[in-house]
């Protein structure tokens, strides 16, 4: 019988060294990464060595550029394979992509989710150790408009770029709603204005049909009942599928990271395209789905026996100590002469009143560790982490095993956001819990 094991995490934002501290419980964590065949991360920041320029309005906030020092931080952490698909992955433009590229190559680290053109980001890597094989692909939901990857044409070079995972958004209105729609369009002069469009399409652009309308950059289609809803781009999916199906047929365990800050109905919930996502990669031959992006804890559950973690949240959080910050970033807080990067910080959170630090949540996450015995899932043991909420700002950030208080406050969320999607959280005496269906 072969076994393999296989750790977790989420977001991985470093940007200062000896990510594991001499604390025992931070010791503790790293051995339960060393202790794994594989320990998976997302890496949420770029390692800048003086390629590429800073990129304006970066989503999700601002740069997150790192020495590329940190790497060697990161693997001695014990994390050995790196998703990279993520709304920082391209904070210093294409040229940035392809230097995190060359230094992650240069060190035989092995990643997924980016790559000099599209098919390079969609491929999986795969990593061989004695006793099997994993193969990981990484795409991210968040991310500007042409930052995804493209492939060349007959003329031209492709695009270096991300994986993605596209998605349409549908506000669900009613009849009554949508004259209402209609009549703010033609009321407005918004109509009027896109004559020349007409002209040169043939068609309005704005009315794909009697019941949808496509108004102030968002979708409205009559409903019954009003309502929002999401949906995966269908070639995307297929894409991704497809590459799950050739995975699955080349490595033991095939793992699917996805980087996604779109919610549900509430900020703790994915977004519905995110579920249809996850199910459809179990479905194609994935053992797992891990997501991360929102810097909390989402639910977890089952699909046809594999493990789904909407959100794993934070392994590494040191955005704060991020030493390189651009100008348009600066101009964020301040009209003067720019601040320096640590006052910077400071300011944007407002001097710790908001962003991230007030959040305790923010601070908590969860690394599980996968038991495969010949592919088959045995165990799903979670580890409660903890980033240190309420530290000073170089102390915070950096990961450890939760005590025992701290551990049962994490597993209890973690059971909580788990039991709409019938899966439970069975803490145990050691620390940790289980992920379990309802019927085990």
């Amino acid at each position: 019988m072969t076994r393999l094991t296989v750790a977790l995490s989420g977001d991985c934002m470093a940007t200062r060294g000896a990510l594991i501290t001499s604390d025992p419980a931070a010791v503790g964590l790293r051995d339960v990464l060393r202790a794994a065949d594989f320990a998976v991360t997302n890496l949420e920041v770029v390692p800048g060595d003086g390629r590429g320029h800073p990129v304006h309005n970066v989503a999700g906030g601002g740069c997150l550029i790192a020495d590329p020092a940190v790497l060697d931080d990161i693997t001695e952490a014990g994390f050995t394979v790196l998703g990279c698909a993520n709304n920082h992955a391209l904070d210093l433009g294409t040229e940035g992509l392809l230097g995190t590229v060359d230094l992650l190559r240069a060190r035989r680290i092995p990643f997924a989710g980016v790559g000099a053109d599209l098919t390079a980001a969609r491929r999986p890597v795969y990593v061989d150790r004695p006793a099997g094989s994993l193969a990981l692909i990484s795409c991210s939901a968040t991310f500007l408009p042409g930052q995804e990857g493209a492939d060349p044409s007959p003329e031209l070079p492709g695009r270096p770029g991300l994986n993605p995972l596209r998605h349409t958004a549908t506000l669900r209105v009613t009849a009554e709603q949508m004259a209402a729609l209609r009549a703010i369009d033609s009321g407005t002069g918004l109509r009027a204005r896109r004559a020349e469009a007409r002209a040169l399409l043939g068609v309005d652009p704005a009315l794909p049909g009697n019941d949808r309308l496509t108004l102030f950059g968002a979708r409205f289609r009559t409903a019954d009942r009003p309502g929002f809803t999401t949906d995966c781009d269908p070639q995307d999916v297929e894409e991704i599928a497809r590459w799950v199906g050739e995975a699955r047929n080349r490595a033991d365990l095939v793992m699917v990271s996805v980087h996604s800050h779109e919610p549900g109905p509430t900020p703790e919930t994915p977004g519905e395209f995110l579920r249809a996502f996850a199910h459809r990669m179990i479905d194609e031959g994935a053992d797992t789905v891990f997501g991360h992006g929102p810097h909390v804890l989402r639910g977890a559950e089952f699909h046809r026996g594999k493990p789904i973690f909407y959100s794993l949240g934070n392994i590494v959080s040191q955005i704060e100590l991020t030493e390189r910050v651009s100008a348009e970033d600066y101009a964020k807080v301040t009209t003067g002469r720019p601040p320096t990067p640590g006052r910077y910080f400071d300011m944007l959170g407002g001097h710790g009143s908001r962003l991230f630090t007030p959040h305790r949540r923010y601070w908590q996450s969860l690394v599980p560790v996968l038991t495969f015995d010949d592919g088959s899932l045995v165990e799903a043991r979670l580890h409660p982490v903890d980033l240190g909420f309420g530290r000073p700002v170089h102390l915070r950030g950096r990961p450890r095993l939760a005590g025992p208080a701290e551990a049962g406050e994490i597993l209890a969320e973690a059971a909580r956001l788990a039991e709409p999607y019938g899966a439970t959280v069975k803490a145990g005496t050691d620390g940790t819990g289980q992920l379990l269906a309802h019927s085990t």
